[in-house]
């Protein structure tokens, strides 16, 4: 099916018969806006993507690509160009943006921790993350790992000159 409807815009399009191949994607464009986009804003994004393809095909523009995927890229483009134009978006009453809790804080300190241990040794990494990462104490580790206290502060240690080499 997609390649009588290419087959046909093509033929379409060289005859510069623009009419009919925007006819057809317009309710489509239409309803992919109305999908993304609230109220009356879609049918503006709609118009506006179709008065942009209606002015590249009678300057002569022609694309490398089947016409529905050039449609569906400019709608693309032009909703994405409409949420970002400026809009004062308010944000519901009770809802604190200054409160300076950040919820993804821990996730986002333990993913760069988990970056820094990434190049150590097997048993070096699994030190510095049961430290680090999950808070233990040196005997702790050591009881968890089977590890003697030495061998933990000598992991830590090594880990730690490593991350200072690698960081700088």
């Amino acid at each position: 099916m997609p390649d009588a409807r290419d087959a046909e815009d093509t033929r379409l399009l060289d005859a510069n018969d623009y009419s009919r191949p925007l006819a057809t994607y317009y309710r489509v464009v239409l309803e992919r806006c109305r999908l993304t986009l609230a109220g009356g804003d879609a049918s503006e994004v709609a118009h506006n993507v179709m008065e942009r393809l209606l002015r590249e095909l009678a300057a002569g523009k022609r694309y490398p690509v089947p016409f529905r995927v050039v449609v569906h890229q400019m709608t693309t483009w032009k909703i994405k160009e409409f949420q970002t134009r400026g809009r004062v978006v308010l944000l519901p009453d009770g809802w604190d943006v200054d409160s300076g809790e950040d919820p993804f804080e821990p996730f986002a300190q333990g993913h760069d921790l988990m970056l820094l241990f990434a190049g150590l040794p097997t048993r070096v990494r699994e030190v510095m993350e049961l430290r680090y990462l999950e808070g233990l104490e040196i005997g702790e580790i050591a009881a968890r790992l089977g590890m003697t206290r030495n061998a933990v502060d000598q992991a830590l240690h090594r880990g730690h000159a490593t991350i200072r080499e690698s960081v700088g």
